[in-house]
């Protein structure tokens, strides 16, 4: 009974290891269902802090700010795959504290260019309506 006991343990150790994933989890929720509130060049950064809360990282690109928020799980399973779950979003502001533009990443997607696309079919439509 004895050996019995020990072999169920060493198999229940074994079958614990070999089904273990390593799982990160990178910044924390944000309402990315917000990223249609951004206007670029009317937005500015303290109504992003309020839709979004603090960035994750606040950093520079080409001499401008940049804020950064990330809600991410990345699972590295046991048999060498990596699931990524979760969105990012980069948001770029001019030199008045402005949104310039803003990226939005949905793992497994390509990275939307939200701000530019949407920001063209604005203008887009303000022309069409002048005409």
């Amino acid at each position: 009974m004895f050996r019995m006991l020990q072999k169920f343990k060493i198999i229940s150790l074994l079958v614990l290891l070999v089904g273990c994933s390593t799982v990160y989890k990178i910044g924390k929720e944000f309402d990315y269902s917000n990223v249609n509130k951004i206007k670029i060049g009317t937005t500015t950064q303290k109504e992003i802090i309020d839709l979004f809360g603090q960035p994750l990282r606040i950093g520079i690109s080409n001499g401008n700010e940049v804020y950064f928020y990330s809600n991410e799980i990345i699972t590295f399973n046991h048999d060498k795959t990596v699931k990524r779950d979760g969105n990012s979003l980069l948001i770029e502001f001019d030199e008045k504290n402005i949104v310039k533009n803003y990226y939005l990443n949905i793992p497994g997607k390509e990275t939307i260019l939200f701000g530019y696309l949407i920001h063209k079919i604005e203008m887009q439509n303000k022309i069409n309506q002048v005409q």
